[in-house]
């Protein structure tokens, strides 16, 4: 491969409300959203986790249906305190779907989003 490296900019789900989901990972993870982008139809709201480059973008389309495809998998976020992460997600309208499990020193949990996506909270040692 010739020229600079491609890098992973950012992962775009769809939702039903970007203002409620933004207010959710806000409230649930700390992150950050920039100017929302509006246009005829549809709406992206961009965050960030403060000073990381990688963002998690928000969809929202008129007159689209919000479904979950078989091939979709969780989003995650490394946690130092899962116990308190898990709180503050449940508190910001998260729902857990089970309890923290380990994994030898790795600890980690399911919670659905308000929009019904699964994010995957890890605990692991430095």
């Amino acid at each position: 491969m010739t020229g600079a490296a491609s890098r992973l900019g950012a992962f775009k789900i769809t939702v039903a409300d970007a203002n409620a989901s933004q207010r959710f990972y806000e409230a649930a993870f700390g992150m950050v959203a920039g100017e929302p982008i509006v246009a005829d139809g549809f709406r992206e709201h961009i965050l960030k986790t403060p000073g990381q480059e990688f963002a998690l973008v928000l969809y929202q389309k008129d007159g689209l249906e919000v479904v979950r495809g078989n091939s979709y998998g969780p989003i995650c976020f490394y946690v130092s305190d899962i116990d308190a992460a898990l709180s503050r997600a449940e508190a910001a309208g998260g729902k857990s779907t089970g309890p923290v499990q380990s994994f030898g020193p790795v600890k980690y949990v399911f919670l659905e989003t308000p929009d019904g996506h699964v994010v995957e909270l890890i605990e692991r040692p430095d």
